[in-house]
């Protein structure tokens, strides 16, 4: 198992205020596998991404990633295995508007230990059709063309998990189905387990498997 979640618990607020955002979430995902999380907004899927992907702690339960138990790490230990194990790709894209495709892709790299080719983010460039773009900067790219400098700036660093919050939320149906067609292909060729959170259940059909998120627990 890549992922092995038992009875996760995410509390915010106190009192009159207090919302249980995660009650008791049981979650297993092996290698490899594609995971499309759906649910109505408020249903907890944003803060179960963010667990999954070491960027929020849960307050109780058990989660094993890749063999670490986050729930014992420090914050810097939890940024660690946050850039060696995952990779993002979000609705908004967030490109820094300064940098161009290639400086965009290759900036993970930058906070890596151990060496990493120079030559990788060409190649994750190549991968997603995009080398003759690599000096424009995000306001010179179609949407589609900045998600898919986000997904390879999210493959440079060869994530053991792949996270993608709406990847499709921003796109036209024929970008979006072009990138969904990528992250299915490279999915395919790397290995890489894939987790999509979605509204749009034309996405959800193309995982391997479907999990409905309401109100913070499984619906069945």
């Amino acid at each position: 198992m890549i992922v092995q979640m038992q009875n996760i618990r995410r509390i915010f607020g106190e009192g009159a205020a207090r919302v249980v955002a995660l009650d008791g979430i049981d979650l297993s995902i092996d290698p490899g596998e594609f995971i499309a999380i759906i649910g109505a907004s408020g249903s907890g899927k944003s803060t179960l991404l963010q667990i999954l992907g070491c960027l929020d702690r849960a307050d109780e339960g058990s989660f094993f990633l890749d063999g670490s138990d986050v729930q014992s790490l420090s914050g810097s230990e939890m940024a660690r295995v946050r850039n060696e194990t995952i990779g993002f790709v979000f609705q908004s894209f967030h490109l820094l508007g300064d940098r161009d495709a290639l400086e965009n892709v290759s900036l993970p790299l930058e906070y890596r230990r151990g060496a990493v080719s120079s030559t990788r983010p060409r190649e994750v460039l190549e991968r997603v059709g995009l080398l003759d773009r690599i000096t424009h900067r995000p306001s010179q790219l179609s949407a589609g063309e900045r998600q898919r400098v986000a997904i390879a700036r999210a493959l440079v660093k060869e994530p053991r998990m792949v996270l993608c919050d709406e990847p499709t939320g921003n796109l036209d149906s024929d970008s979006g189905d072009q990138v969904l067609d990528l992250l299915s292909e490279l999915r395919d060729e790397l290995n890489t387990t894939l987790v999509i959170v979605t509204h749009d259940p034309q996405v959800a059909r193309r995982a391997d498997r479907v999990l409905t998120l309401k109100d913070g627990r499984w619906d069945a």
